[in-house]
Formats: structure tokens, C-alpha cells, sequence
């Protein structure tokens, strides 16, 4: 047990320390061509979103679960409790819905040039801080209960009968814990079913691409990959990691919330893959964005 917690100190300081500056350094860079005027995809602004609702979750999940690895004591009043477990789940809401706008305004970019098409995409850029807004305010209001009904540490024992959030829990036998459970797997669902579709689709434009491609006899320069797909792809990627860690984190979640016994173990593991991608996420996007490599040769 006590090699655990050691490899776990380890872990979650450097997952915090990495994650933060690589989501802050990634917002400078998109923040910088912002504001020199380069011009700029309709995602970029959402990608920005998406980092800072990652720096939001490493924060509050990530420090209270650093605490608690290290022993450290730290006074987190009642109230306070609460708040935090609620910035977790917004934060975890918003991640969510920043990816089904990355794969709704990717989508709607690739698109074939018809005239169906060509108003939806002149409408993208206008839309764009409009739907981030719609998110906070969805997300603020779908985890209210949080802070509402949430029991808070210094009460609860964690046990079967509850569902862990955070530092609080909600009682699993509450009729209003119920409906609010029954209602985010619902508004979840409907997200990642949204990104599955969208993703989907851009899958099969790309595919489409690629066999007009392999149709064509042109030069091996007209083979690159276009900025379009790139793009389309590292989003992709994206999607899918996000899908594969939080995926796993909740099946974690999900054993121990109907199993007799909560693990410790298998509660920090848990919160280190739910804190894994916040801590990719913006590397994969450095090492997948070459107009960014390229500026900065330059300089």
C-alpha cells in the first residue's frame, strides 16, 4: 500500500504540473494568432474552450486528490466541499460538449461544397461563441444538484448506498438522486451519441476522399494530406482518446458504486485516468498541428 501511494504522489503532482502549463502554453499559442490576426479555423476558439475547461478539471480534481495521496491536512469546509465536487462535474460536462462542437464544426468544414451546405458553414464562425455559452449555461444548471442534495465528507462513509463525487456524495437511495442519475445518463448519452454520428461521418467524407484520391493519377505532392483532413483526423483522435480514458474511469466509477466494497485503489485509479487526457490532450494537438510548428520555426 504504501508503494501505491508513493507511485500516485508521483503521478498526480507531475500529471498537475504537466497538464496545467501544457493546456496554458497551448491557449497562448491559439490566443497569439488571435490576436496578430492570422487567420484562424471556427474550431480554434472552441479548441481554447476545451483547454480551459481542462486546466478547470486538472485543478479541482487533481489538488484535492494530491491532498489526499500526501496526507497533507487541508480544512475544506462543508459548503466548500460541494462547490468543488460541482466545478468536477462541469468541468467533466463541459469537456464533453466542447468535443461535440469540435466534430459538429469539423464536420460541417468537410462537407461537400453544396448548396445546401454553403449557408450552414457561413454561419459556423458566427455561432461559435454562442454555442460555448449554451454549454456553460446547460452544464451549470444539469450539475446543480451537486451542490444542492450532495452529502458532504465530514457525513458519508462512501459506501454502496452512495455515489461519490468528488468530496461529496449523493444518496443513491434519494428519489430526486435517482431522477437526476436517470437524467445524466440521458443528457450524456445524447452528446457522445451526437459525437459518434459526427464522427462517423467525418470518417466516411475522409474515406470518400481517399478513393477519389487512389481514382486520380496525380503527383506525389497532391497526395499530402489537405489542411481539412489533418485536422479532421487529429480530432479524431481527440474523440477517441478522450472516449477511451473516461470510458475506463467510469467503469471504475460504476463498479464501485454497486459493489459491497469501494476500493481505494480502485478509486485513485479512477481519478488518474479521469485526469490522463486533460494531461494529453494539448500534446497531441502540438504534435499534430504543423501550422503552429512551422510559425514558430520561423520565429
Amino acid at each position: 500500500m504504501t508503494f501505491h501511494y508513493d507511485v500516485l504522489r508521483i503521478l498526480y503532482i507531475n500529471q498537475i504540473i504537466i497538464g496545467v502549463l501544457g493546456n496554458a502554453f497551448l491557449i497562448f499559442l491559439y490566443s497569439f494568432k488571435l490576436n496578430v490576426g492570422q487567420k484562424t479555423k471556427p474550431t480554434t476558439l472552441v479548441l481554447i474552450h476545451l483547454l480551459f475547461t481542462n486546466i478547470i478539471f486538472l485543478l479541482f480534481r487533481g489538488i484535492p486528490k494530491t491532498f489526499e495521496v500526501w496526507s497533507l491536512k487541508y480544512l475544506v469546509h462543508y459548503t466548500a466541499s460541494k462547490i468543488i465536487s460541482y466545478l468536477q462535474r462541469v468541468a467533466r460536462g463541459l469537456s464533453l460538449c466542447s468535443f461535440c462542437l469540435l466534430s459538429a464544426f469539423q464536420a460541417i468544414t468537410i462537407s461537400p461544397s453544396s448548396p445546401r451546405w454553403v449557408g450552414l458553414k457561413a454561419r459556423v464562425p458566427n455561432s461559435v461563441l454562442p454555442c460555448c455559452l449554451l454549454c456553460w449555461i446547460c452544464n451549470l444548471l444539469m450539475d446543480i444538484v451537486v451542490p444542492m442534495y450532495g452529502i458532504g465528507p465530514s457525513n458519508t462513509t462512501y459506501t454502496k448506498e452512495s455515489w461519490q463525487i468528488g468530496f461529496s456524495a449523493l444518496d443513491l437511495y434519494a428519489t430526486k438522486t435517482l431522477i437526476f442519475l436517470i437524467w445524466k445518463f440521458v443528457y450524456d448519452n445524447a452528446f457522445v451519441s451526437f459525437m459518434a454520428m459526427t464522427s462517423g461521418y467525418m470518417i466516411f467524407v475522409l474515406y470518400r476522399h481517399h478513393q477519389k484520391m487512389q481514382n486520380i493519377q496525380v503527383t506525389s505532392l497532391s497526395h499530402r494530406s489537405s489542411p481539412e483532413a489533418q485536422a479532421t483526423k487529429t480530432i479524431l483522435l481527440l474523440v477517441g482518446t478522450f472516449v477511451i480514458f473516461n470510458l475506463t474511469s467510469s467503469i471504475f466509477m460504476i463498479y464501485m458504486t454497486f459493489s459491497k466494497v469501494t476500493s481505494p485503489i480502485l478509486l485513485n485509479i479512477s481519478a488518474f485516468l479521469s485526469l490522463c487526457f486533460p494531461t494529453v490532450s494539448p500534446f497531441i494537438l502540438l504534435s499534430r498541428d504543423t501550422q503552429i510548428t512551422r510559425s514558430y520555426r520561423i520565429y
